[in-house]
């Protein structure tokens, strides 16, 4: 689980051509870095801590994966500019492992650079190698000067115990890249949604916070910024293309929208389709808001259509003067793609009459007369192996779900049963309906390994 949640998590955010890496046409690689060796920083603090046995450095995983190909594999910790750029001069590529400070909670940074003199390292070694790589483990976005300098970027976040095993496979293609950004990478610190003294660490004790609802992406597309990266990026060895949208009727609260999915590629990959829904203008909120994902595993040439339930609440703004959920009446603008600046369908959403959209909070029971379900936040199985699953909520729901993996169904009871056909992660979306209409849904990933 930890090498699959370490291959599958990891965003490929940079590739001139030169991924994924062949032993057929390399004779030697420059593992450059602390962060390739022994002190890789596969773990933060606080709740980003993990114990386990034992790590895989990146090295480690390098020379594994090229041991009798005729490849060689050598190490330059970084401390020495010109030793490092000297190593890279003599190699068929150079990667450059490089990793932010130690993050965790109760604390703040003053810069999204890199320390230690890294971004310096990282352009002696381009400079030295046009073939430079850099992988990068952090807690954050940070910036990258450098990165017209380089053919590749890997972000890998805290990666865990067999970081160097899933980053060799990443390197080498054995595993096609499928991470999507959780966050924007800014292009500058000013860019940021809290980027003045008085929004922090503020002054004479108070802090303002004056972006407002614009929190995360939604503050560049409100503000119309183009950041480094934006939200839900990451890139992939294989093409994929997007196409037939279909946005249904709200309908008892909800609507049903689906999309095709297509690798136009020549490689085996996975696509993760987003989708984001953008009020009227007259409601005031921000842009482009993220309201579903799904992953969808596909072999070259072949089409997979995904299904995204769009609840009231998912188009709800939280109106002082009710002081509830309201989904005002109008059109909402309905946007798929893979990533929130690569939104290549789009579609209106229309409710006619202002709904209001009380949320069901999950494990809650009822909120008011709105029915509830518990969330069970995620699910694992085996391949091949009985699996179940009880919904628990509201008495008297009748249960669908949308994205169960192949080989599972769900009863109208609300259990789930059956067996995993197929490897892989899917985003499960579980509608319960009352007799009188009303519907609440939860949203959680189930993976089948």
């Amino acid at each position: 689980m930890a090498l699959q949640g370490a291959e599958e998590g990891t965003v490929l955010l940079k590739n001139s051509g030169i991924l994924p890496l062949s032993t057929s046409s390399l004779k030697s690689i420059a593992v450059i870095g602390v962060d390739g060796g022994a002190g890789t920083q596969t773990i933060g603090g606080g709740s980003a801590t993990v114990t386990s046995p034992g790590t895989v450095w990146p090295l480690t995983g390098i020379q594994n994966r090229v041991a009798g190909t005729g490849v060689g594999v050598a190490y330059d910790d970084g401390s020495n500019q010109s030793s490092a750029a000297s190593l890279a001069a003599s190699s068929s590529v150079a990667i450059v492992f490089a990793s932010d400070n130690y993050g965790n909670e109760g604390s703040d940074t003053s810069t999204i650079s890199l320390p230690n003199n890294q971004d310096a390292l990282i352009s002696a070694v381009a400079a030295a190698n046009p073939n430079t790589i850099v992988v990068l483990n952090d807690n954050d976005a940070i910036l990258m000067p450098w990165l017209n300098s380089v053919k590749g970027v890997f972000e890998g976040f805290y990666d865990g115990q067999n970081w160097g095993s899933a980053i060799a496979a990443l390197l080498f293609g054995d595993v096609n890249p499928s991470g999507r950004l959780p966050v924007t990478f800014p292009a500058a610190l000013s860019q940021v949604p809290a980027n003045t003294t008085a929004q922090w660490p503020g002054a004479n004790n108070q802090v303002q916070y004056s972006e407002g609802l614009k929190v995360g992406s939604r503050w560049y597309d409100a503000n119309g910024l183009t950041p480094l990266f934006p939200f839900g990026y990451g890139l992939s060895y294989t093409t994929f293309s997007f196409g037939d949208l279909q946005v249904g009727a709200l309908n008892n609260g909800q609507a049903t929208v689906t999309a095709t999915v297509t690798n136009t590629g020549a490689r085996a990959g996975t696509e993760v389709a987003q989708l984001y829904v953008s009020d009227p203008a007259s409601v005031g909120e921000p842009p482009h808001q993220l309201k579903g994902f799904q992953r969808v595993p596909l072999n070259p040439g072949a089409s997979a259509t995904v299904t995204f339930t769009v609840t009231a609440h998912d188009l709800a703004h939280w109106d002082t003067a009710s002081n509830s959920w309201l989904a005002g009446a109008g059109t909402y603008q309905v946007l798929v793609g893979g990533s929130s600046r690569d939104l290549p369908l789009t579609g209106n959403l229309t409710v006619p009459t202002t709904v209001t959209a009380n949320a069901a909070t999950a494990g809650a029971g009822t909120a008011g007369t709105q029915p509830a379900i518990s969330n069970p936040f995620g699910m694992s199985s085996r391949i091949g192996a009985p699996a179940g699953l009880a919904l628990s909520g509201t008495s008297g729901l009748t249960y669908s779900a949308d994205g169960l993996p192949a080989g599972f169904t769900i009863s109208p009871s609300g259990v789930i049963s059956g067996s995993g056909t197929a490897r892989g992660t899917s985003t499960v979306t579980v509608t319960g309906r009352t007799s009188t209409g009303q519907s609440v849904s939860v949203t959680f990933v189930w993976t089948v390994s």
